[in-house]
């Protein structure tokens, strides 16, 4: 019986305690990139968006790449094909984007000869629903 009780003791004792659990969780990591590129499109079902961004160095060429976004707002005058300058972010849970301006006339970003004219013919698949 004495021992029933004492791990019955034990057990409320772990559970008060959070038995090491208790710790509150890291607080994730982020890492922010400050890059050009050119806007494609915003996905059907308004997470991401499709840009085409310069190598950012020591960590990605350059590449076409569908980005979350939480604030459609900044990309709601947008059109295909305009230069922008945005922050691109990297977290435990991927890749997003924010504090999109588009770039003054004439700038433009430095992007490879074979994604010059990547989605500006009508053909980024972001612009069709694909569905799982």
């Amino acid at each position: 019986m004495r021992l029933t009780i004492l791990f019955l003791s034990s057990i409320l004792f772990f559970q008060l305690t959070g038995c090491g659990n208790g710790e509150e969780a890291e607080p994730e990591e982020e890492a922010s990139y400050e890059v050009k590129g050119r806007y494609l499109s915003t996905s059907v079902d308004e997470t991401s968006i499709s840009v085409i961004h310069e190598t950012i160095p020591d960590v990605m060429d350059a590449m076409r790449m569908s980005l979350r976004i939480d604030d459609l707002s900044e990309v709601e005058d947008l059109e295909t094909g305009d230069h922008i300058e945005f922050d691109m972010v990297h977290t435990q849970q991927g890749w997003f984007i924010r504090n999109i301006e588009k770039l003054p006339e004439g700038t433009e970003p430095d992007l490879p000869e074979e994604l010059q004219d990547v989605g500006l013919n009508g053909d980024d698949p972001e612009e069709t629903d694909m569905g799982p």
